[in-house]
């Protein structure tokens, strides 16, 4: 049985599913005592959050896939996402510094987004997680990228 702190996250990660903005949830726990929750959103390819009550991070490993990390599409990431605390951005869009670390990871040209949370406050580091996928998704990537949506998420080419 999962700790308080994976019950939390999933708890919380199960509301976006029963408001459906997440289709086809599961939930699994990993080596380790790690949360592990797949869903539909945002494309046609299941999405996979992976949350650590060791460490009190949410991964979404392997988020992007095809992106070299010598690439100026990984870079510009990288910044998108650093931008992300900028204290210039509206309160909903921003992500704290002081409540919230968010780092990029690029492996064999997957990348993947980590959310580490400073305080403990799962609900924040849900929401914000959740927000700034979101942002990757329909910011970053369906405006300069949207050769790369057609090409590994199915995105219509029209």
């Amino acid at each position: 049985m999962a700790g308080l702190p994976a019950r939390e996250v999933e708890g919380l990660l199960r509301t976006y599913a029963d408001r459906g903005v997440f289709r086809s949830f599961h939930v699994s726990q990993t080596r380790g005592g790690k949360l592990g929750c797949r869903f539909e959103w945002l494309t046609g390819r299941p999405l996979t959050v992976v949350y650590d009550p060791q460490t009190d991070a949410l991964e979404f490993p392997n988020l992007l896939p095809e992106i070299p990390a010598a690439s100026a599409m990984y870079a510009e990431l990288k910044a998108f996402v650093r931008e992300r605390a900028d204290p210039g951005l509206p309160g909903h869009r921003r992500i704290d510094p002081e409540r919230a670390e968010v780092k990029c990871s690029n492996r064999k040209g997957n990348v993947s987004i980590i959310i580490s949370l400073r305080e403990g406050d799962r609900e924040y580091g849900v929401t914000r997680a959740v927000k700034l996928v979101n942002e990757i998704f329909l910011n970053f990537l369906r405006g300069p990228y949207f050769d790369y949506m057609v090409a590994n998420f199915g995105e219509p080419a029209e």
